[in-house]
């Protein structure tokens, strides 16, 4: 199987993963008094400028990391990010078994972190760590975001994933840098040539994540909407991933998946189906 095909489907996987988990919290809010008070729908634009601006220091930081050469601190890094972030998915798991909200949130803290130390032992766990943690982050993210914002943010991102692949091209040190680690900040597909040369393709977890945020988003408005960002998601990655695969380069991933889920969403809303 082509490698961009390969990673089209954990890229559907993660989106129904993420989509689940928001939708489930989404729900869940409606009964729960204690998730409802988390829940902040149509932030003010105050708050989404921090965002944007967390989003420039985290690549800021990983760029400190990346100069500094020290893997402890890489290795502390990822296992936070997995915890925090897979553990939301964990929550949508282990909270229809158990009722209770603190245990069940306790405990898919805890199966987060677990499963963030057993990602540093066995390391054929980054695609898994990777889909799990892009399921956790986009559910957040979408669980947090109104609809409107949702879009306002990934617009934002993906004129910055363009400046940052084409322009300073920090990304792409960054994406150096995750790829020699094997990070779970990526998903990846990996195959040997006949020649022997190992060829390999990746997908950022921000490009993962940040299409779950729109469609949990969309979801809270209405699930058709959902299902229309979806597939405008899956056919922009399906053509970045082609590109990628065909010219062997770095490319943005967000401007192609964004384009998608605008189109298709406007699609909807002249149907009549949102």
């Amino acid at each position: 199987m082509r490698l961009y095909l390969m990673l089209l489907i954990m890229f559907i996987v993660t989106q129904v993963l993420g989509v689940y988990t928001g939708a489930y919290i989404v729900e869940d809010a409606l009964t729960n008094e204690y998730i409802g008070n988390l829940m902040v729908v149509d932030v003010g634009g105050a708050t989404l400028i921090y965002f944007v601006l967390a989003v420039l220091c985290g690549a800021m930081i990983f760029i400190i990391l990346h100069r500094l050469h020290i893997s402890l601190l890489f290795t502390l890094l990822e296992i936070a990010v997995i915890s925090a972030t897979s553990s939301v998915f964990f929550y949508a798991i282990i909270k229809p078994l158990l009722s209770l909200t603190l245990e069940s949130m306790v405990v898919a803290v805890l199966c987060g972190m677990i499963f963030a130390i057993l990602k540093q032992i066995f390391h054929q766990l980054k695609n898994a760590a990777a889909i799990l943690s892009s399921a956790g982050a986009g559910a957040v993210f979408g669980f947090t975001f109104g609809f409107t914002t949702a879009l306002i943010f990934i617009f934002i991102l993906a004129i910055y994933d363009y400046i940052s692949v084409f322009k300073t091209k920090h990304m792409v040190t960054m994406a150096n840098e995750i790829v020699k680690r094997d990070m779970a900040f990526t998903i990846s597909a990996e195959k040997t040539l006949p020649s022997g040369k190992k060829s390999r393709l990746d997908l950022g977890t921000g490009d993962l994540s940040l299409p779950i945020m729109v469609e949990v988003a969309a979801y809270a408005i209405s699930p058709t909407l959902a299902l229309f960002a979806f597939c405008g998601a899956t056919l922009g990655t399906l053509f970045v991933l082609y590109m990628a695969w065909k010219e062997h380069a770095v490319l943005p991933a967000l401007p192609p998946i964004t384009t998608g889920i605008f189109i298709f969403t406007i699609g909807a809303i002249l149907l009549g189906l949102a």
